[in-house]
């Protein structure tokens, strides 16, 4: 896999943690205050969802991916013996 891809699966993954963890805010928010309006929970909700991904993306930022692919040789130059 390379460096990129590796990188672009951890967004993702980051990005459906975040979202998990906003709707659960969310619900709790629903569910502890009782006159919380439906505004209030989706902005919670979304709030949550902003930070938790940013975070998560700077954090992602921090490593560094190597290649895990095989090194390819290089090739024969033309007219040189073959072992």
């Amino acid at each position: 896999m390379s460096p990129n891809q590796k990188r672009a699966l951890a967004v993702v993954i980051a990005a459906l943690v975040s979202a998990i963890i906003g709707l659960v805010a969310s619900i709790c928010l629903d569910n502890m205050v009782e006159s919380a309006s439906g505004w209030a929970c989706l902005a919670l909700g979304c709030g949550v969802f902003v930070t938790m991904f940013l975070v998560s993306v700077a954090v992602i930022g921090l490593f560094e991916f190597s290649d895990s692919r095989p090194q390819q040789g290089q090739p024969n130059p033309p007219g040189a013996p073959v072992s």
